[in-house]
């Protein structure tokens, strides 16, 4: 062994020395890093793990703490804007959750610095540019690094990437297959998720989005990409942009082993009428032209602020189920995830369950590294993780 890769590995096993807790949730004040630390805090005995919540606000994270019933969690105060800061907070914790948004104004320098300590990292972003960056600009690093990186742990994008994957599993590998999959969803959005979706759409108008390409096989089937009644669904299809296709595609591109070489995917959100239809396409199309004035955004950004969303109440008459059509030439198969409010409820299960996840693969040593999607990462043990915690999936 050459003097360079001793001194790597005393340096590994150093930082790694040096890591007192085994999950810090950073953004834990925000109204979905509150409802994910309760959840932590109910698991984190269960799952025999040592816990942090971190975020730049040190009174508000007292007053979480304080209000935690079981598991009262560490303290850790760290702020985007102070990137040393960061590396103390990543540099204490194998596994960061991340939930401090929107993800493309604070999420790159605390990837950063997950990678500068080895450390590693997932988040509940669905923002496709902030994504599209991070796989672009990480990968390497994060595999010498050893660090495991993992965009869209909730609602973006787990249903979505495990409804295809499971669907493309039950079909022959060596066929060309086209995946659909339906959302419905009864549910409304927090401030945070609001913010996003405009800044979103004003990198989009501004041509600033970043995009990861993907080589597409020749032989995939075509999908097309317009509203439609959908005979499979029974209901109004409209294609939506949001970023579940681009983690989906993904992760065929990256494990043909399973999808097989020949994938073609797309996402539709169901409607049940044309009025319903309308009302659903309409402020998205003026929003992506208003986006465009600063004092549309600043006054929806006034409007929609962070650290707001729907009530308990509100969220417990929510649900979601997520329905993928598999076809090749000789089989057809379906996969159904469903659960109950995605935005936040069940969006902090699957967030929490999917760094439990990562924690168990730690501690046996099948931790896989780079920036990967959530099917890369956790695989099956997340589908029994999440049939445990009560998501269906059929």
């Amino acid at each position: 062994m050459n003097k360079v890769c001793l001194q790597l590995i005393i340096l590994l096993l150093k930082k790694n020395m040096d890591k007192i807790y085994d999950i810090i949730l950073f953004g834990a004040t925000g109204f979905t890093g509150q409802i994910t630390a309760k959840y932590l805090s109910e698991h984190a005995s269960k799952e025999n793990i040592k816990w942090a919540i971190a975020g730049r606000d040190q009174e508000k994270l007292l007053h979480l703490a304080k209000n935690l019933n079981e598991n009262t969690p560490a303290i850790i105060t760290a702020d985007v804007n102070d990137y040393k800061s960061l590396c103390q907070m990543t540099s204490q914790g194998h596994i960061i959750m991340n939930a401090a948004g929107p993800f493309s104004r604070y999420g790159k320098k605390v990837v950063q610095a997950c990678i500068e300590s080895s450390t590693h990292y997932l988040d509940i972003t669905g923002e496709p540019s902030f994504i599209a960056d991070i796989y672009n600009s990480y990968f390497d690093q994060a595999v010498e690094q050893k660090s495991c990186i993992v965009n869209c742990c909730g609602f973006d994008s787990i249903p979505a990437d495990y409804a295809a994957w499971l669907t493309a599993k039950k079909l022959p590998q060596n066929e060309p297959k086209s995946l659909k999959s339906f959302i419905r969803t009864n549910a409304t959005f927090s401030g945070g998720t609001l913010t996003t979706a405009i800044e979103a759409l004003h990198q989009e108008t501004q041509k600033k989005s970043i995009k990861t390409k993907l080589k597409r096989h020749p032989d995939a089937p075509r999908i097309p990409l317009k509203i439609h009644y959908s005979k499979e669904i029974g209901a109004w299809a409209i294609p939506m942009p949001v970023v579940d296709p681009h983690i989906v595609k993904r992760s065929a591109y990256r494990l043909p082993d399973e999808y097989g070489q020949a994938v073609s995917y797309a996402q539709f959100f169901v409607r049940s009428s044309l009025m319903k239809v309308f009302k659903t396409v309409f402020p998205i199309a003026a929003a992506s032209v208003l986006v465009r004035f600063k004092s549309f955004r600043d006054r929806m950004f006034s409007k929609f602020k962070p650290g707001t969303g729907p009530s308990a109440e509100r969220r417990a008459n929510s649900k979601f189920e997520v329905i993928c059509f598999g076809t090749s030439p000789s089989s057809k198969a379906v996969t159904v995830i469903s659960g109950a409010d995605p935005g936040y409820d069940e969006t902090a299960k699957m967030f929490a369950q999917a760094a439990f996840t990562l924690s168990d693969s730690i501690k046996n040593q099948t931790i896989k590294y780079g920036v990967l999607t959530p099917v890369e990462a956790f695989g099956m043990p997340l589908v029994e993780r999440l049939k445990k915690s009560g998501i269906v999936v059929r």
